[in-house]
């Protein structure tokens, strides 16, 4: 009986579900044998409570996990034009722009798949993960639960390197620049579905691409269960861009880790949208191996309702000289609670690192609460690392001056959580991810406000 088992309901992940599920897949033996090796560590690792520190203010308890099925059939169904998909995936997908290419994965399963033959033609590689583990297997079998997130990393990676039903394989070969993005759509459909999905993106030497990759939920108010893993390998003097946009409906539980692994005189950049889910956990870390090696993250989050996100972030400065600067807005209201704990580590190799974190909250009622807890490991002597954070309500000031000029009270809050915001937007240096996620943040905004 594993650890889920133990809770009062009897869970899906249980050793029989892992058996019919492993039987299912055409896995190379390789992977076959990951898979298993990840399950014994799934079983073996104790669930996550709050007297483990990086848990102690997100609680499990609540959590039935017997309301969630790894095969929820899902009324989706494969198309091979963008033109087909519903609406809704289409928006996710920005359809009415260009794209180095797109996927879309419901429920785990492959809906649809498009990729520039052009960049084909340089050996770009945009599919399916499953695809790419029978078509790439040599190129996958070094990468992928390996370095980056291996299945010991925690409790919800073994149980992705075990169960992931699918995910996304972007490689970039030495020397190909990308201009346009490339674009995932991740969603749950029907009450009680999961999303265990994995993303491996490889950038060889002086490769630089953009990945765009988007989570929502066809029905907002359908519980469901989001387990995620990202990789990403930036060789040497490559830059990757990496943005996510989460949308979960409501009733969603969302666990991830994802890690970026930096070589000489790489950059790596993280922009990050949290604003859906009921309970999200994620874990981001980037390991800045190589010398000269950078990376910048620009996160924002808007909660309401009894939203719950924790978001833990770590920038590790193991290289010579490597830089790292981590911005993070959020606006709460109604009960939601964020929890911000940002770590920067510096190894005695890490000499002349500079490295900065800040984390910034505005409360728009009296019943949000929000907690930062940034924190230094330095064991260096040459180096600038610092951190700041600041809570603080709406100036009820600024609202009265925008409602003395015939501006609505709700506007008011509106325009000042956008210009709040716009300093993260503003460090964005991609327009088309810039104007995404703003306009992800501003849907939200005008429906809540």
């Amino acid at each position: 009986m594993t650890t889920l088992e133990k809770t009062k309901d009897t869970t899906i992940f249980s050793k029989e579900i892992f058996d019919t599920f492993a039987a299912a897949q055409d896995d190379p033996q390789w992977l076959a044998e990951k898979r298993a090796a990840a399950w014994s560590i799934f079983e073996d690792t104790p669930m996550p409570t709050t007297k483990d520190e990086p848990w102690r203010r997100t609680s499990l308890k609540r959590v039935s996990w017997a309301q969630f099925s790894p095969d929820v059939a899902s009324s989706v169904t494969p198309v091979s034009a963008l033109s087909d998909l519903p609406v809704v995936l289409q928006q996710l997908l920005d359809a009415d722009k260009d794209a180095a290419g797109r996927l879309v994965l419901v429920n785990g399963q492959l809906i649809f798949a498009d990729v520039d033959p052009a960049l084909a033609e340089k050996g770009v590689i945009f599919t399916d993960l499953h695809t790419a583990v029978r078509e790439h297997s040599a190129l996958v079998a070094e990468h992928l639960m390996a370095k980056a997130v291996p299945p010991s990393d925690s409790k919800f990676a073994a149980l992705n390197a075990a169960l992931w039903q699918n995910g996304v394989f972007l490689y970039v070969p030495k020397n190909v620049a990308i201009e346009q993005p490339f674009q995932t759509a991740i969603a749950l459909d029907g009450a009680g579905a999961s999303a265990i999905h994995r993303t491996l993106i490889i950038a060889e030497e002086s490769a630089q691409v953009n990945y765009i990759e988007e989570a929502a939920s066809l029905d907002d108010a359908a519980p469901g269960l989001a387990v995620g893993v990202v990789e990403i390998i930036a060789r040497e003097n490559a830059s990757v861009r990496y943005v996510d946009v989460q949308q979960w409906g409501h009733q969603v539980y969302n666990f991830n880790t994802k890690r970026a692994l930096a070589y000489d005189d790489s950059n790596v950049y993280w922009d990050l949208g949290e604003l859906g889910s009921r309970l999200t956990k994620t874990f981001i870390d980037t390991q800045l191996i190589g010398d000269g090696s950078n990376m910048q993250c620009n996160g924002v989050y808007f909660l309401d309702a009894d939203q719950h996100v924790d978001l833990d972030t770590m920038m590790r400065h193991i290289g010579y000289a490597t830089g790292g600067d981590l911005l993070l807005h959020g606006a709460l209201k109604d009960a939601a609670r964020a929890i911000f704990i940002g770590m920067i580590k510096i190894d005695p190799t890490g000499q002349l690192t500079n490295s900065y974190l800040k984390n910034q909250n505005l409360l728009l009622n009296d019943t949000a609460r929000a907690d930062s807890i940034p924190a230094l490991e330095i064991d260096a002597n040459d180096v600038r690392a610092s951190h700041a954070a600041t809570i603080s309500q709406v100036e009820e000031e600024y609202v009265f001056y925008l409602q003395s000029r015939g501006i609505p009270r709700n506007t008011a809050i509106q325009m000042i959580v956008e210009g709040f915001f716009e300093t993260v937007f503003t460090r964005m240096g991609n327009e088309r991810v810039r104007d995404r996620l703003m306009d992800a943040v501003t849907q939200k905004m005008t429906a809540r406000l």
